[in-house]
């Protein structure tokens, strides 16, 4: 058994002390080495990105989708707006769910991305995104 050495500098680690091979991938702007085997990811854009933007990647990670929201959002001028374009994303996108869309980490997501003041809070968004799915009539098998 050969000895290794894990600092963990914070993000969310898995330690596997069974695995015979682990794959981690990266998402964002910049340099990148991919094997030959793996499949090539849609790039977003060969410019920085700024870091607000590039922690929606992992959820559209199809570049016009991408811009086509950023135009949303900075234009939005409410929490209601603001929850009617997160209910339009989960609809259109795979990675985005009814579960997820009402969590703290991803609403915190979209704030530095929107221009309006009032109503600013997790919470009030939550409640706007709540309020648009109860309206919503229900999908039945």
């Amino acid at each position: 058994m050969s000895d290794i050495i894990i600092n963990i500098h914070g993000g969310n680690n898995q330690i596997l002390p069974n695995a015979t091979e682990a794959v981690q991938n990266f998402y964002g702007a910049g340099e990148s080495v991919s094997r030959p085997d793996a499949p090539s990811l849609p790039t977003l854009s060969d410019d920085y990105l700024d870091p607000a933007v590039s922690r929606l990647i992992p959820y559209l990670n199809n570049k016009a989708d991408l811009n086509e929201y950023l135009v949303q959002l900075q234009a939005c001028q409410s929490a209601s707006e603001l929850a009617r374009i997160i209910l339009d994303m989960c609809s259109k996108e795979d990675r985005i769910t009814k579960d997820e869309i009402v969590k703290e980490r991803f609403i915190s997501l979209f704030l530095p991305l929107v221009n309006f003041s009032a109503g600013r809070t997790v919470q009030n968004i939550r409640a706007r995104i709540n309020e648009l799915l109860s309206t919503r009539p229900r999908k039945h098998p």
